[in-house]
């Protein structure tokens, strides 16, 4: 599952996020810890989003968290991801399913 802490948000919307995000059924921890998975981060170049990347962690955006409870399921992190993180094929993170190959016409 989805263990996250946040990075760089000031109240109401730090509230507002880790409320979005507990309602899904991720866990959050209010700093960074061995277990986590995820950082929802404002910045990226932060020290707790050091400690994250050099954790193994997924960097996003806060866009991940609201996309996710707009469409009511984990979506990939692929396009979320902010700069120095894991790529999105990391272990642990689901697949994105590749657009079907277009098949030629009869001539």
């Amino acid at each position: 599952g989805v263990v996250l802490a946040l990075s760089g948000f000031q109240n109401p919307l730090r509230s507002q996020l880790r409320a979005a995000a507990l309602a899904m059924g991720a866990a959050y921890r209010p700093d960074w810890t061995p277990d986590s998975t995820h950082l929802i981060c404002a910045f990226p170049r932060t020290p707790k989003a050091a400690r994250a990347r050099a954790g193994g962690g997924l960097l996003v955006g806060p866009a991940w968290i609201w996309e996710c409870q707009r469409l009511q399921r984990r979506l990939p992190c692929g396009p979320y991801l902010l700069d120095g993180s894991a790529s999105s094929s990391s272990e642990g993170e689901e697949p994105e399913e590749a657009p079907p190959t277009p098949r030629p016409r009869p001539a």
